[in-house]
């Protein structure tokens, strides 16, 4: 790892702790043990810290591992998706970070759309989720697959930040089995009737 990744990796969890207020040059070579100003030499603004932290949120970011079988029936998508789900949970500070820099940079629409619609992190959910959808045979997998994003993204919402953090958090297994299922994807009872 090189100084600057390092740089990123502290201002990550400095975010993920406390928001953008908490995301300072001087905290970050606290965090480190650097001598002060040291950051400032990898990322001059503080714009361009944030930018870091995207950077680095970008690259540890993904829904499924890249070896993955694709799932054939709603049962083996929803253990890929717990088990990811769990993994994401787990690590946490990134997907922290990232909401709460979505959030921050509502006024900066270039760092905002690297986090939300230009986000390689987004792409390459939404391409896993895709192929995910397409093994089920989910049509119009491209929509579903944005919804599929949405959905995980308020689970992990609930899990790492919102009423699941303390409470009784939602059953992220419960959730994605109901929704698949009433795309009538293979494995399942069909269609949910209305």
């Amino acid at each position: 790892m090189t100084r600057r990744d390092d740089i990123a990796a502290a201002a990550m969890e400095l975010v993920a702790e406390g928001g953008t207020h908490a995301l300072t040059h001087r905290r970050v070579d606290r965090r480190l043990g650097l001598p002060e100003g040291t950051t400032s030499n990898h990322a001059r603004s503080r714009r361009e810290l944030m930018l870091l932290v995207v950077q680095q949120v970008a690259a540890v970011a993904h829904l499924l591992p890249p070896e993955a079988p694709t799932p054939s029936t709603v049962e083996e998508a929803v253990e890929q998706l717990t088990e990811a789900f769990e993994g994401v949970v787990a690590r946490g500070v990134d997907t922290r970070a990232r909401m709460s820099l979505s959030i921050d940079t509502l006024h900066d629409p270039e760092l905002h759309a690297l986090l939300t619609t230009d986000s390689p992190v987004r792409a390459t959910v939404l391409e896993q989720a895709r192929r995910l959808l397409d093994g089920l045979g989910v049509p119009d997998s491209g929509q579903r697959a944005i919804d599929l994003a949405g959905i995980m993204n308020g689970l992990f919402y609930d899990r790492l930040v919102g009423h699941g953090l303390h409470g009784t958090p939602v059953d992220a297994g419960a959730v994605l089995r109901a929704w698949l299922t009433g795309l009538g994807a293979p494995g399942s009872a069909g269609p949910v009737s209305p």
